[in-house]
């Protein structure tokens, strides 16, 4: 069957209180939910959508344009626009390492190391230095990974540590899979306890878009900030880079 054809089934209230971007929205996100447009799959075009619901191409692309930033379709420049294939994942306000985060919600993840580095320079890193309470001078390490969701990229991530806490790290053949996480409290036996980030919106510059296999001026959301210990110590600093388009911020605010 034709994605096209399975748009027979519904029809749209142009007489009704709700708007019709939003009604033909939430058509293509049920026939997603459903499962009779698959991850990968690709979605009618506008001018099929647009006939098959006597609507106008301008609302068929706001309706598109919602699911894009919902992270549900994707448009590939020249082919069309498809069922993303990637979770639409919260950032939830919780200590926990993205792999952890990631297998709990059951997705396939991993991660490609970019640069594990050894570095001194205040200059070019004042950010990492306060926030771990370092002097100008100190070595940091410093490493740089992408984390794939789904064999998708999904995040740029750097962390920076104390030369005593990411010695152990500086193997030029450090595994892809390690958890910076769990060899801080496993190894080191050092326990975490909370994180302060800022979390901002941005768009992606050229090189990040590049890492994260997105358009140049795509949405992301920044983060950065510090990890503390039980003891209240600075152990590391992390700056990250997550798609805005599959990534979005969950607070719950209670009294």
């Amino acid at each position: 069957m034709k994605p096209s054809d399975l748009l027979q089934a519904y029809h749209v209230d142009k007489g009704g209180f709700t708007p019709l971007y939003i009604q033909l929205r939430d058509i293509l996100k049920e026939l997603i939910n459903g499962q009779k447009l698959l991850p990968g799959d690709q979605i009618p075009s506008e001018n099929e959508l647009s006939a098959a619901f006597n609507i106008s191409r301008m609302t068929v692309r706001q309706a598109i344009q919602e699911l894009m930033r919902e992270g549900i379709v994707t448009i590939r420049r020249g082919e069309g626009t498809f069922v993303s294939a990637v979770p639409h994942t919260q950032m939830l306000l919780k200590l926990e390492g993205f792999s952890s985060e990631m297998a709990k919600l059951g997705y396939r993840n991993h991660s490609r190391v970019l640069s594990v580095k050894k570095i001194s320079s205040f200059d070019s890193y004042e950010l990492a230095y306060s926030g771990l309470g370092m002097d100008p001078g100190e070595p940091l390490v410093r490493i740089s990974r992408i984390r794939f969701v789904e064999d998708t990229p999904f995040a740029l991530e750097t962390s920076f540590l104390s030369l005593k806490t990411g010695a152990g790290l500086l193997d030029p053949q450090l595994a892809d899979n390690m958890s910076i996480y769990n060899y801080i409290e496993k190894e080191l036996h050092v326990r975490l306890s909370r994180a302060d980030h800022i979390i901002q919106p941005d768009l992606a510059d050229n090189d990040t878009a590049k890492h994260l296999e997105i358009e140049p001026g795509s949405p992301i959301l920044k983060l950065h900030g510090t990890t503390f210990s039980m003891t209240n110590k600075p152990i590391e600093y992390l700056e990250g880079v997550y798609r805005g388009d599959q990534y979005e911020l969950k607070v719950v605010i209670t009294k």
